[in-house]
């Protein structure tokens, strides 16, 4: 039974319940019998009103009802198509799934070949890493070892221009020198002095007096070198030959040629019958 029905059926008993009192009441006292019916009288028209309208939304509840019920079918229907549509659908798909499986069946042997090359192949690379790591370190060994050369080939060449330019200002100065001893000695020996005599001229042919201390003996490129204590400002010149002298025991160690010359300090290359024994601190005289 519906809700409406429900409903209607309360009302009309509802009804027959208020008929029913307004009757006792009646009998009982006329005058309140006359308006408990006015009241009941009211009382039923509004329950027949609201019997109508119950009624009116039972037939609509109906209606609505009849109209879920067709929308249902409609529904039903379509989904029995569509359900069908996928039952062929999923036919269709095991087909598919069958041929896939063999399919891949197939595929899983061409990857199992192909593991076995890529093991191989994995293998192969392994060793050829093995063989580019050795070249790559005997390539930076080499690299290492050419660095190398090629910086003490620019050292040697350094040295061997610092040597040539050296030779060519020593030839020079030996070419002046010899001259200027030339002239000098045929000047000496035209003037018919003694040995003694000559070798104070010599002493006294024009060289400043110019007294300095030894700083610094290097080696350069095979050949002694070095540094003394006076320069350009006390009237030292490229060419310019000092004697080296042991100041505590007054032997002659050996002479150094100047060929740089700096304000406060010259360089020299050594020569002489003690180059050895020069060392820092001894006396550089241009005059004994």
């Amino acid at each position: 039974m519906s809700p409406l029905t429900k409903l209607f059926v309360a009302l009309n008993v509802l009804f027959s319940l208020l008929i029913t009192a307004a009757v006792v009441v009646y009998v009982n006292k006329e005058d309140v019998q006359k308006n408990t019916l006015t009241s009941v009288q009211s009382q039923l028209a509004s329950a027949n009103a609201a019997r109508q309208t119950a009624e009116e939304q039972l037939q609509a509840a109906q209606q609505n009802l009849t109209a879920v019920q067709q929308q249902a079918n409609d529904q039903a229907t379509r989904m029995n198509a569509q359900l069908v549509e996928r039952q062929q659908e999923i036919g269709n798909l095991n087909v598919q799934l069958a041929k896939a499986t063999t399919a891949s069946a197939a595929q899983q042997l061409d990857i199992s070949r192909l593991t076995e090359a890529l093991n191989a192949a994995q293998a192969t690379t392994g060793q050829l890493n093995q063989q580019v790591a050795q070249l790559r370190q005997n390539n930076d060994q080499l690299v290492q070892q050419s660095a190398d050369l090629n910086g003490r080939v620019s050292d040697l060449t350094n040295r061997l221009d610092v040597t040539e330019k050296e030779r060519r200002h020593l030839a020079e100065q030996l070419t002046q020198t010899t001259g200027e001893n030339q002239r000098l000695g045929a000047v000496i020996k035209g003037a018919g002095l003694s040995p003694e005599q000559q070798n104070l001229a010599v002493n006294r042919s024009g060289t400043p007096a110019v007294n300095g201390i030894v700083r610094e003996v290097r080696t350069i490129a095979g050949v002694q070198y070095a540094t003394i204590s006076v320069g350009a400002a006390e009237g030292v010149t490229q060419g310019m030959e000092f004697k080296v002298v042991d100041r505590a025991s007054g032997n002659f160690l050996g002479t150094i040629t100047i060929n740089t010359v700096d304000p406060n300090e010259s360089m020299g290359r050594l020569a002489g019958p003690n180059v050895a024994a020069i060392k820092p601190g001894v006396e550089a005289r241009t005059q004994l």
